[in-house]
């Protein structure tokens, strides 16, 4: 329901998720006194955030590892996906001028690695797998 306010103010809940982690990295940076960071995503929804937050403040980030994300936003439409699963992911305007790849080179310098992807057939769900964790570039 939240989402769908958000979406009526003409807010996203994935730029406020990317606001959000970029907020988190730089207050572990002032209090952890660390240069760079290293991000891992677990998730598509995870990893469309870090990324996204990655595009934003390429700064801020040395690494983005993701487990168990998508090759390209397409999979949001391929996928069996409805907007109470992931209404983060439901950004069609992102959709229109960008996609995964684009938005990893403009985290660049930090570098973007997918261990794993996750694949499309019937039963497939978002499910609970989102996670973000963040850590010094240094570990």
């Amino acid at each position: 329901m939240y989402a769908r306010i958000l979406d009526g103010l003409g807010d996203r809940p994935l730029g406020l998720e990317a606001d959000q982690l970029i907020e988190i990295a730089r207050w572990i940076k002032g209090r952890a006194g660390v240069g760079k960071l290293r991000l891992k995503a677990s998730g598509i929804s995870s990893q469309v955030a870090a990324t996204v937050a990655a595009a934003l403040k390429p700064d801020f980030l040395a690494h983005v590892v993701v487990h168990s994300g998508m090759p390209s936003l397409r999979f949001v439409l391929d996928a069996p996906l409805n907007f109470q699963e992931a209404p983060d992911l439901f950004c069609l305007d992102l959709y229109k001028d960008f996609d995964l790849d684009r938005l990893a080179a403009m985290a660049a310098p930090a570098t973007l690695t997918i261990e794993r992807h996750v694949e499309v057939h019937p039963q497939w769900s978002c499910g609970s797998s989102n996670q973000i964790s963040i850590t010094s570039a240094k570990l």
